[in-house]
Protein backbone atom coordinates (compact mmCIF):
# COMPACT_ATOMS: atom_id res chain seq x y z
CA UNK A 1 0.00 0.00 0.00
CA UNK A 2 1.34 2.96 -1.12
CA UNK A 3 1.87 6.14 1.51
CA UNK A 4 -0.52 8.50 1.98
CA UNK A 5 -3.45 6.59 0.66
CA UNK A 6 -4.18 9.29 -2.83
CA UNK A 7 -7.70 9.73 -2.21
CA UNK A 8 -10.73 8.28 -0.08
CA UNK A 9 -11.33 5.44 -1.75
CA UNK A 10 -7.72 4.20 -1.09
CA UNK A 11 -7.84 5.21 2.32
CA UNK A 12 -10.61 2.94 2.81
CA UNK A 13 -9.25 0.02 1.23
CA UNK A 14 -6.30 0.69 3.92
CA UNK A 15 -8.36 0.78 6.76
CA UNK A 16 -10.00 -2.68 5.87
CA UNK A 17 -6.99 -4.07 4.93
CA UNK A 18 -5.07 -2.96 8.53
CA UNK A 19 -9.03 -3.88 10.52
CA UNK A 20 -8.13 -7.22 8.64
CA UNK A 21 -4.76 -7.77 9.65
CA UNK A 22 -3.05 -7.44 6.18
CA UNK A 23 -1.45 -4.37 7.02
CA UNK A 24 0.98 -4.07 9.84
CA UNK A 25 0.66 -0.29 11.33
CA UNK A 26 0.63 0.83 14.76
CA UNK A 27 -2.40 2.73 15.20
CA UNK A 28 -4.01 2.70 18.86
CA UNK A 29 -7.21 0.92 19.53
CA UNK A 30 -8.79 4.85 19.78
CA UNK A 31 -7.21 6.19 16.51
CA UNK A 32 -8.19 2.80 14.87
CA UNK A 33 -11.93 3.71 16.07
CA UNK A 34 -11.48 7.23 15.51
CA UNK A 35 -10.12 6.45 11.95
CA UNK A 36 -13.81 4.05 11.22
CA UNK A 37 -15.55 6.82 12.61
CA UNK A 38 -14.20 9.08 9.89
CA UNK A 39 -14.34 6.70 7.03
CA UNK A 40 -18.19 6.01 8.11
CA UNK A 41 -19.35 9.30 8.38
CA UNK A 42 -16.87 11.32 6.13
CA UNK A 43 -18.69 14.50 5.60
CA UNK A 44 -17.59 15.11 9.51
CA UNK A 45 -14.30 15.60 8.66
CA UNK A 46 -14.77 17.38 5.55
CA UNK A 47 -16.86 20.56 7.44
CA UNK A 48 -15.02 20.38 10.75
CA UNK A 49 -12.00 21.44 11.86
CA UNK A 50 -9.58 19.45 14.24
CA UNK A 51 -10.87 20.75 17.27
CA UNK A 52 -14.42 19.63 16.24
CA UNK A 53 -13.68 16.56 14.94
CA UNK A 54 -11.72 15.53 17.96
CA UNK A 55 -15.10 16.16 19.77
CA UNK A 56 -16.83 13.96 17.23
CA UNK A 57 -14.13 10.76 17.70
CA UNK A 58 -13.70 11.19 21.34
CA UNK A 59 -9.69 11.52 20.68
CA UNK A 60 -7.38 14.60 21.17
CA UNK A 61 -6.44 16.74 18.52
CA UNK A 62 -3.24 16.00 18.77
CA UNK A 63 -4.22 12.30 18.18
CA UNK A 64 -5.58 13.09 14.80
CA UNK A 65 -2.55 14.89 13.87
CA UNK A 66 -0.57 11.95 14.80
CA UNK A 67 -2.60 9.47 12.97
CA UNK A 68 -2.62 11.78 9.78
CA UNK A 69 1.67 11.67 10.05
CA UNK A 70 0.75 7.91 10.58
CA UNK A 71 -0.47 7.47 7.39
CA UNK A 72 1.96 9.59 5.70
CA UNK A 73 0.21 12.99 5.73
CA UNK A 74 2.10 16.03 6.18
CA UNK A 75 -0.90 16.90 9.37
CA UNK A 76 -4.62 17.54 9.26
CA UNK A 77 -5.54 19.84 6.57
CA UNK A 78 -3.80 17.16 3.60
CA UNK A 79 -5.53 14.70 5.27
CA UNK A 80 -9.02 16.62 5.41
CA UNK A 81 -8.47 17.23 2.18
CA UNK A 82 -9.34 13.67 0.89
CA UNK A 83 -12.13 13.74 2.92
CA UNK A 84 -13.12 16.99 0.99
CA UNK A 85 -11.92 15.70 -2.40
CA UNK A 86 -14.43 12.33 -2.12
CA UNK A 87 -17.23 12.88 -4.09
CA UNK A 88 -14.56 13.17 -7.11
CA UNK A 89 -15.57 9.87 -9.37
CA UNK A 90 -12.54 9.50 -11.85
CA UNK A 91 -14.47 10.85 -15.10
CA UNK A 92 -12.94 8.74 -17.35
CA UNK A 93 -14.25 5.21 -15.71
CA UNK A 94 -16.42 4.06 -18.59
CA UNK A 95 -15.04 5.93 -21.41
CA UNK A 96 -11.73 4.21 -20.63
CA UNK A 97 -13.43 0.73 -21.33
CA UNK A 98 -14.72 1.89 -24.36
CA UNK A 99 -11.12 2.39 -24.96
CA UNK A 100 -10.39 -1.36 -24.32
CA UNK A 101 -12.71 -2.16 -26.88
CA UNK A 102 -12.02 -0.41 -30.10
CA UNK A 103 -8.19 -1.14 -29.44
CA UNK A 104 -9.43 -4.94 -29.26
CA UNK A 105 -10.26 -4.50 -33.32
CA UNK A 106 -9.15 -8.41 -34.23
CA UNK A 107 -12.00 -9.58 -32.36
CA UNK A 108 -14.82 -11.52 -34.28
CA UNK A 109 -18.09 -10.02 -33.21
CA UNK A 110 -19.38 -13.81 -32.24
CA UNK A 111 -16.44 -13.90 -29.63
CA UNK A 112 -17.21 -10.99 -28.42
CA UNK A 113 -20.58 -12.72 -27.13
CA UNK A 114 -18.81 -15.84 -25.99
CA UNK A 115 -16.41 -13.97 -24.06
CA UNK A 116 -19.66 -12.14 -22.39
CA UNK A 117 -21.14 -15.35 -21.40
CA UNK A 118 -17.81 -17.05 -20.20
CA UNK A 119 -17.27 -13.68 -18.00
CA UNK A 120 -20.78 -13.68 -16.77
CA UNK A 121 -20.89 -17.68 -15.71
CA UNK A 122 -16.92 -16.95 -14.11
CA UNK A 123 -18.43 -14.02 -11.63
CA UNK A 124 -21.35 -16.28 -10.82
CA UNK A 125 -18.78 -18.94 -9.81
CA UNK A 126 -17.15 -16.88 -8.00
CA UNK A 127 -20.01 -15.32 -5.99
CA UNK A 128 -20.95 -18.82 -5.31
CA UNK A 129 -17.70 -20.41 -4.07
CA UNK A 130 -17.50 -17.31 -1.74
CA UNK A 131 -20.99 -17.34 0.00
CA UNK A 132 -21.52 -18.95 3.11
CA UNK A 133 -24.31 -20.98 3.48
CA UNK A 134 -25.21 -18.98 6.97
CA UNK A 135 -25.06 -15.74 4.60
CA UNK A 136 -27.45 -17.39 2.43
CA UNK A 137 -29.60 -18.41 4.70
CA UNK A 138 -29.88 -15.04 6.83
CA UNK A 139 -30.48 -13.17 3.44
CA UNK A 140 -32.91 -15.42 2.54
CA UNK A 141 -34.40 -15.06 6.27
CA UNK A 142 -34.64 -11.13 6.29
CA UNK A 143 -35.99 -11.28 2.68
CA UNK A 144 -38.63 -13.80 3.77
CA UNK A 145 -39.85 -12.33 7.40
CA UNK A 146 -38.59 -8.38 7.61
CA UNK A 147 -41.75 -6.56 8.47
CA UNK A 148 -41.01 -3.88 5.35
CA UNK A 149 -38.49 -4.38 2.87
CA UNK A 150 -36.62 -0.80 0.74
CA UNK A 151 -34.90 -1.47 -1.81
CA UNK A 152 -32.49 1.09 -3.52
CA UNK A 153 -30.00 1.03 -6.54
CA UNK A 154 -28.58 4.17 -7.92
CA UNK A 155 -28.03 4.66 -11.34
CA UNK A 156 -27.15 1.74 -13.39
CA UNK A 157 -27.56 -0.56 -10.13
CA UNK A 158 -31.58 0.60 -9.89
CA UNK A 159 -32.28 -2.17 -12.97
CA UNK A 160 -31.37 -4.43 -10.13
CA UNK A 161 -33.01 -3.18 -7.67
CA UNK A 162 -36.62 -3.02 -9.66
CA UNK A 163 -35.97 -6.63 -10.50
CA UNK A 164 -35.76 -7.27 -7.10
CA UNK A 165 -38.46 -5.31 -5.94
CA UNK A 166 -40.82 -6.34 -8.65
CA UNK A 167 -40.01 -10.19 -7.75
CA UNK A 168 -40.56 -9.49 -3.85
CA UNK A 169 -43.97 -7.58 -4.46
CA UNK A 170 -45.37 -10.80 -6.13
CA UNK A 171 -44.64 -12.81 -3.21
CA UNK A 172 -44.87 -10.89 -0.16
CA UNK A 173 -46.61 -7.26 0.97
CA UNK A 174 -44.89 -4.04 2.11
CA UNK A 175 -41.91 -4.14 -0.53
CA UNK A 176 -41.01 -0.69 -2.10
CA UNK A 177 -38.53 0.27 -4.36
CA UNK A 178 -36.85 3.53 -3.53
CA UNK A 179 -36.90 5.91 -6.21
CA UNK A 180 -33.63 8.72 -6.53
CA UNK A 181 -34.85 11.97 -5.91
CA UNK A 182 -33.74 13.49 -2.60
CA UNK A 183 -37.27 14.75 -0.90
CA UNK A 184 -38.66 11.12 -1.83
CA UNK A 185 -36.21 9.54 -0.32
CA UNK A 186 -35.63 11.53 2.70
CA UNK A 187 -39.33 11.03 3.08
CA UNK A 188 -38.87 7.18 2.88
CA UNK A 189 -35.69 6.78 4.96
CA UNK A 190 -37.89 8.70 7.72
CA UNK A 191 -40.13 5.88 8.32
CA UNK A 192 -37.64 3.19 8.77
CA UNK A 193 -37.53 0.98 11.59
CA UNK A 194 -35.97 -1.49 13.42
CA UNK A 195 -37.50 -4.30 12.27
CA UNK A 196 -37.26 -3.51 8.72
CA UNK A 197 -35.06 -4.76 6.13
CA UNK A 198 -32.89 -1.87 3.19
CA UNK A 199 -31.37 -3.76 0.42
CA UNK A 200 -28.66 -1.75 -1.37
CA UNK A 201 -27.34 -2.60 -5.49
CA UNK A 202 -24.32 -1.17 -5.68
CA UNK A 203 -21.18 -1.82 -7.57
CA UNK A 204 -17.83 0.16 -8.61
CA UNK A 205 -17.72 3.29 -8.53
CA UNK A 206 -19.47 3.56 -5.44
CA UNK A 207 -22.42 6.41 -5.41
CA UNK A 208 -21.71 8.81 -2.53
CA UNK A 209 -25.59 8.29 -2.05
CA UNK A 210 -25.78 4.42 -1.96
CA UNK A 211 -22.60 4.56 1.06
CA UNK A 212 -25.17 7.52 2.68
CA UNK A 213 -28.11 5.62 2.85
CA UNK A 214 -26.69 2.76 4.09
CA UNK A 215 -24.95 4.60 7.04
CA UNK A 216 -28.34 6.13 7.80
CA UNK A 217 -30.04 2.47 7.59
CA UNK A 218 -27.20 1.32 10.00
CA UNK A 219 -28.04 4.42 12.42
CA UNK A 220 -31.50 3.60 12.48
CA UNK A 221 -30.91 -0.16 13.65
CA UNK A 222 -32.32 -1.37 10.31
CA UNK A 223 -31.38 -4.74 9.01
CA UNK A 224 -28.93 -3.91 5.59
CA UNK A 225 -28.88 -6.34 2.38
CA UNK A 226 -25.84 -5.03 0.47
CA UNK A 227 -25.19 -6.53 -2.83
CA UNK A 228 -22.15 -5.45 -4.34
CA UNK A 229 -18.76 -6.38 -6.44
CA UNK A 230 -15.77 -6.51 -3.66
CA UNK A 231 -14.80 -7.25 -0.28
CA UNK A 232 -13.57 -3.68 -0.54
CA UNK A 233 -17.09 -2.25 -0.87
CA UNK A 234 -17.82 0.62 1.50
CA UNK A 235 -21.00 -0.76 1.99
CA UNK A 236 -19.97 -3.69 3.48
CA UNK A 237 -19.33 -2.30 6.84
CA UNK A 238 -22.85 -1.00 7.16
CA UNK A 239 -23.89 -4.90 6.29
CA UNK A 240 -26.22 -7.06 8.47
CA UNK A 241 -25.81 -9.08 5.18
CA UNK A 242 -23.38 -9.01 2.09
CA UNK A 243 -23.10 -10.54 -1.10
CA UNK A 244 -20.14 -9.81 -3.35
CA UNK A 245 -20.82 -10.76 -7.07
CA UNK A 246 -17.99 -9.27 -9.22
CA UNK A 247 -18.96 -7.16 -12.03
CA UNK A 248 -16.32 -7.92 -14.92
CA UNK A 249 -17.16 -8.20 -18.37
CA UNK A 250 -16.78 -6.43 -22.03
CA UNK A 251 -19.58 -4.25 -21.39
CA UNK A 252 -18.52 -0.36 -21.05
CA UNK A 253 -20.00 -0.44 -17.64
CA UNK A 254 -20.41 -2.58 -14.80
CA UNK A 255 -21.38 -6.39 -15.89
CA UNK A 256 -24.82 -7.23 -14.01
CA UNK A 257 -25.67 -9.98 -15.81
CA UNK A 258 -24.37 -12.16 -12.93
CA UNK A 259 -26.12 -10.43 -10.36
CA UNK A 260 -29.72 -11.08 -12.53
CA UNK A 261 -29.31 -15.06 -11.83
CA UNK A 262 -28.68 -14.75 -8.94
CA UNK A 263 -31.32 -12.48 -7.90
CA UNK A 264 -33.48 -15.02 -9.79
CA UNK A 265 -32.27 -17.73 -7.81
CA UNK A 266 -32.66 -15.74 -4.36
CA UNK A 267 -36.37 -14.70 -5.25
CA UNK A 268 -36.82 -18.29 -5.68
CA UNK A 269 -35.51 -19.48 -2.22
CA UNK A 270 -37.48 -16.54 -0.97
CA UNK A 271 -40.67 -18.16 -1.93
CA UNK A 272 -39.78 -21.31 -0.90
CA UNK A 273 -38.81 -20.03 2.55
CA UNK A 274 -42.59 -18.17 2.85
CA UNK A 275 -44.30 -21.30 1.53
CA UNK A 276 -48.06 -20.99 1.50
CA UNK A 277 -47.86 -17.15 2.29
CA UNK A 278 -46.06 -16.89 -1.14
CA UNK A 279 -48.61 -18.89 -3.19
CA UNK A 280 -51.83 -16.56 -1.35
CA UNK A 281 -49.76 -13.60 -2.67
CA UNK A 282 -49.26 -14.93 -6.12
CA UNK A 283 -53.32 -15.75 -6.33
CA UNK A 284 -54.04 -12.54 -5.34
CA UNK A 285 -51.71 -10.52 -8.10
CA UNK A 286 -53.20 -13.10 -10.88
CA UNK A 287 -56.80 -13.09 -9.88
CA UNK A 288 -55.99 -9.02 -10.51
CA UNK A 289 -54.38 -9.51 -13.49
CA UNK A 290 -57.41 -11.59 -15.11
CA UNK A 291 -60.10 -9.31 -13.91
CA UNK A 292 -57.85 -5.99 -15.75
CA UNK A 293 -57.35 -8.30 -18.86
CA UNK A 294 -61.27 -8.76 -18.14
CA UNK A 295 -62.01 -5.13 -17.97
CA UNK A 296 -59.42 -4.24 -20.77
Amino acid sequence: MKFPPENFEILRQFLIQLRQGDIALDVGKKSLAALVQMVNDPDSVAVNNIVALAKITHVSPASITRLAKLLGYNGFNQFQQIFKQRSKIPNNYYSQKVKNLVKDKGRSKRSVFERQLKTTAENMQYSIDHLSEDALNRAVEILAWSNRIFVFGHKQSSSMANMMGYGLCLIRHNVQTLGQYEHGLALALGQLKRSDLVVIFSSSPYSNLSVDIASIARKRSCKLLVITDSLLSPLIDHATVSINIPTDGNYYTNSLSANCIFIEALLSLTAKELGDTAIVKLREHERLVTELNANS
